[in-house]
């Protein structure tokens, strides 16, 4: 009878694991990619602007191709960068001087390294749980085994 007791919790926290520990697991590990890939395009995002507005590099401003739909390009030509204007979401587009976007994009990499660091600790979390688990179960093997020595 107690076998048969310890062998159902074996089987619920087994079942435990691999329906709630892992999934949760999972989950975090697309929202952390999902993350790093907009914080990936923050940063190659601030690059540009780095070179778009370097005077050393565009002393009279830069060309540009713009695609205007159907992918058919234009050229362009920007004489003053010292405004532009940024995507702040859902296309609201907002003007912003070059110190005001760099700001702005420095915030919004902070805000995502945050969030990527908060996920980051909810998996060691859950992968310290999945630990825990393991250690149980295994408890209640040597106990199981014992018994039947």
């Amino acid at each position: 009878m107690a076998e048969t007791n310890i062998n159902e919790t074996i089987g619920k926290y087994q079942r435990f694991i691999d329906d709630v520990l892992k999934e949760d697991l999972r989950i975090l590990h697309l929202k952390l990619q999902q993350i790093n890939a907009e914080l990936t395009d923050l940063i190659q995002q601030k690059h540009s602007l780095k070179v778009i507005t370097d005077k050393s590099v565009h002393p009279n401003g830069f060309k540009s191709q713009v695609n205007i739909g159907c992918n058919f390009f234009m050229e362009a030509s920007v004489t003053d960068t010292s405004k532009l204007l940024m995507n702040i979401g859902l296309n609201h587009y907002l003007e912003f001087s070059t110190d005001e976007a760099f700001k702005y994009l420095d915030a919004r990499i902070k805000v995502f390294e945050q969030k990527s660091e908060e996920i980051c600790n909810k998996a060691v979390e859950t992968k310290a749980h999945i630990k825990l688990m393991l250690i149980g179960i295994g408890e209640l093997e040597n106990q199981k085994n014992a018994k039947n020595s």
